[in-house]
């Protein structure tokens, strides 16, 4: 985790044209892959959604995808990636990504509370992006209590 974490505090995405820092995080990115660290990949794409370093987050896209096309020995484990409640920058987000809105999938998850009651329930979007094997989830909790909300997430999927 120590090369994620100096690379969190002295990367240099914040120039776009950067060459040398994509190529950085790209090599970041594949050294997490053939560890198998998923959760260090989600702090990376975390990351680069936290602080709109989007050219970064498209590299970081186009890899995972690249990995998931490779026919060897070694697959990449299908992930999730939560990017919270809130993204900074969702229209950017979803031009990268360009995520097709109509639905491919939807799922309704009841949450109980300790009588059995539905004390709320989670209304879930999935959705294509132009990468073949990343979709984005769209999740809608919606409770008894007015604490409504959504949830984003990134799939990552054979």
């Amino acid at each position: 985790m120590d090369k994620l974490e100096n690379w969190i505090r002295n990367n240099h995405l914040n120039d776009r044209d950067d060459i040398d820092a994509l190529l950085e995080t790209a090599d970041l990115v594949r050294q997490l892959i053939r560890d198998d660290n998923y959760v260090g990949v989600n702090r990376v794409i975390s990351y680069t959604i936290e602080n709109s370093l989007y050219e970064a987050f498209s590299w970081v896209m186009a890899l995972l995808q690249e990995e998931f096309e490779k026919d060897d020995d070694y697959c990449l484990d299908s992930f999730t990636c939560s990017l919270g409640r809130s993204i900074p920058d969702y229209d950017e987000l979803t031009k990268r990504l360009q995520v097709e809105f109509d639905v491919q999938k939807n799922d309704v998850e009841s949450v109980y509370d300790e009588h059995g009651e539905v004390e709320s329930f989670f209304n879930t979007f999935t959705y294509r992006t132009k990468y073949k094997n990343i979709y984005f989830i769209s999740s809608e909790n919606f409770d008894t209590k007015d604490n409504d909300y959504i949830q984003y997430k990134l799939l990552f999927s054979r």
